[in-house]
């Protein structure tokens, strides 16, 4: 669990942007938040790092532009739901500290609109709210995840080549088999840098090199304007 404290809120710019950042309807932000419109707020945000529930991407059609089918399954596993609300109750006994306290730090305490009929700040409550008020936040990854070939969920081998497709390579986040723990710039810039390293020692072995010569004069011999070279 990473909690992020924010100097800001939904509330606090009067839902011109974080509203919108948030993916709050109007109805929602307007009951749960009217009330502290452009008030002195902070946030904290329970982060759950390493969540058990898996989604699932798939292709539309072959062409493509489409975009893909998106299947995020959020909170399926209910694991990630008690991992949450536990945080939600950390948070709060963060802002509860006598050190936070003595700057008149409170709890805005006003219910979610579908989770309204059960009592407040229980177990029940929260596990409702995780459910309603959730959102991601920028560390997409693993869906193209590294593996063996005897793994039907792997799509890249580890040299980030992609099954059954020649002359192509994943190099970004959606190769992790699983996220790692906060946030993804460090690990991200260390897969490129491999994955660098891989496409350039292919290219620069002798015997590739000499293939990849030999594709080059026999294309231009065949009269092309450059060289038609495939690239790995």
């Amino acid at each position: 669990m990473e909690f992020m404290a924010t100097s800001t809120s939904a509330s606090a710019d009067g839902g011109t942007q974080v509203k919108k950042a948030h993916g709050l309807s109007d109805e929602f932000y307007n009951e749960v938040f009217s009330e502290i419109n452009y008030k002195d707020t902070f946030g904290i945000f329970p982060m759950m790092l390493r969540p058990k529930s898996r989604g699932e991407i798939k292709l539309r059609s072959n062409n493509p532009f489409d975009y893909p089918l998106l299947y995020h399954g959020y909170l399926t596993d209910p694991h990630d739901v008690w991992v949450l609300r536990e945080g939600v109750k950390a948070a709060i006994a963060y802002g509860e500290t006598q050190a936070l306290k003595k700057f008149g730090s409170r709890f805005y305490a006003k219910p979610l609109p579908n989770c309204k009929h059960l009592p407040p700040l229980t177990d029940e409550y929260w596990d409702c709210a995780v459910r309603q008020y959730t959102l991601s936040i920028y560390h997409y990854s693993c869906t193209a995840k590294m593996g063996p070939a005897t793994d039907p969920y792997a799509v890249v081998d580890p040299q980030l080549r992609v099954y059954g497709v020649a002359g192509l390579r994943v190099i970004d986040a959606s190769i992790m088999p699983k996220i790692t723990n906060g946030n993804l710039n460090a690990p991200v810039i260390m897969i490129g840098e491999k994955g660098a390293d891989l496409v350039k020692s292919y290219w620069l072995t002798p015997s590739t090199r000499k293939k990849r010569d030999l594709r080059v004069q026999f294309n231009v011999k065949l009269g092309d304007k450059c060289p038609n070279i495939t690239a790995s």
